[in-house]
């Protein structure tokens, strides 16, 4: 019985309390996201999330070929919900209070790349799809030069007919986002494949120098492409793949040395803990909490007027997350009571039903 990796809980519990975070500042204030700290949690958290879901996708015995995943299952756990919850986020919105930057309605929900705010399922299950025809590509023993070749040109085909079908059909189709994170995604999966190889990578003081310095010039660059007389479309891209790889290897850097001090007991300190409940419950947090962002429309004024400056507008933004985020763990709680509305609204099973809780979990 192997033990939990709790650092990928915790790494998924901060990453979406920063997605919570960005959206109080995008929506209950509005207007305010041209700050420095909205481009920063707008980049940081979505590629965590891609690459733990390719490392946990990579699963191969014996260092055989990887197993394909089954794609009704992700089907089922991604889809329905996102289609159910963001349909009723179209008749809840108009009568929120709260702004929204992204088109209102079925028009954003379907023709619009983010959907009305529920892309994530549908990009990751459609990265997915491609990973399990990929999987035929990688060979039977991992092999890096491969993995990354399959990677390098699975991500060109994927910009390469999104360019083809055109702006509409990608949007249609949030096909422009599917080749924005397929890269960190693989970058998991072949992670996983080479875990050895890659923890002592990642865990080295001239990997995280370099991926802090190439992370600062890559997000300078994409946050403020204006300043910066040599920019054009495909050097944007292949700067925000190298950014989204810098994010994952510096996360992991430095919540994997926490995560090995706060559950060295077996048991976790109280903190590590919460963050990786907060991990374990982060599909249902994403979805459901749409539904308790609130108008903040007069703290906008005394935010502006410090030049939106980060510690303040970070340390509010992080209070209404937390109250947020609360308020959603007891709707789920409620909802998981459930099994129907469980799996309609959530893709999880009941509460009754599911082991998680503030207790340390063993996998299988």
């Amino acid at each position: 019985m192997k033990q939990r990796l709790y650092y990928f809980d915790m790494l998924k519990g901060l990453a979406i309390f920063l997605v919570v975070m960005g959206h109080v500042i995008t929506m209950c204030i509005r207007e305010i996201d041209r700050a420095p700290l909205f481009k920063f949690i707008g980049e940081v958290h979505m590629p965590l999330f891609f690459f733990i879901s390719g490392w946990f996708s990579m699963r191969c015995k014996d260092n055989q070929r990887p197993e394909t995943p089954s794609l009704i299952q992700r089907a089922s756990r991604l889809l329905i919900p996102m289609i159910v919850v963001s349909t009723l986020w179209v008749f809840y919105f108009p009568g929120s209070g709260i702004q929204s930057p992204l088109p209102p309605g079925f028009e954003g929900l379907w023709s619009s790349s983010y959907k009305n705010g529920y892309w994530f399922t549908l990009v990751l299950f459609e990265i997915t799809a491609v990973y399990a025809a990929a999987t035929y590509l990688l060979g039977k023993q991992a092999s890096l030069a491969r993995e990354c070749a399959v990677t390098v040109g699975g991500w060109i085909i994927l910009v390469a007919i999104t360019m083809i079908i055109g702006s509409e059909i990608s949007a249609w189709t949030s096909l422009d986002l599917t080749s924005t994170f397929f890269p960190v995604f693989m970058a998991g999966a072949i992670a996983r494949r080479h875990k050895d190889a890659f923890n002592a990578f990642s865990g080295k003081s001239s990997t995280i120098t370099a991926a802090l310095l190439i992370a600062s010039a890559c997000f300078y660059y994409i946050g403020w492409p204006w300043n910066v007389s040599f920019h054009n479309p495909y050097l944007y891209m292949v700067c925000r793949v190298l950014l989204h790889l810098c994010f994952a290897i510096i996360g992991i850097a430095a919540v994997r040395p926490w995560s090995e001090r706060a559950f060295a007991d077996g048991t976790g300190t109280v903190a590590a803990r919460l963050w990786a409940f907060l991990g374990r419950k982060s599909l249902a947090v994403y979805l459901l909490h749409y539904f308790f962002l609130f108008p903040l429309w007069s703290v906008k004024p005394a935010m502006e007027a410090m030049n939106l400056n980060l510690v303040p507008l970070a340390v509010f933004a992080a209070v209404v997350a937390a109250a947020v985020i609360s308020m959603v763990l007891i709707a789920d709680y409620i909802i998981g009571l459930s099994a129907p509305l469980a799996f309609l609204l959530t893709g999880t099973e009941p509460a009754a039903k599911n082991k998680s809780n503030l207790k340390p979990q063993q996998t299988k």
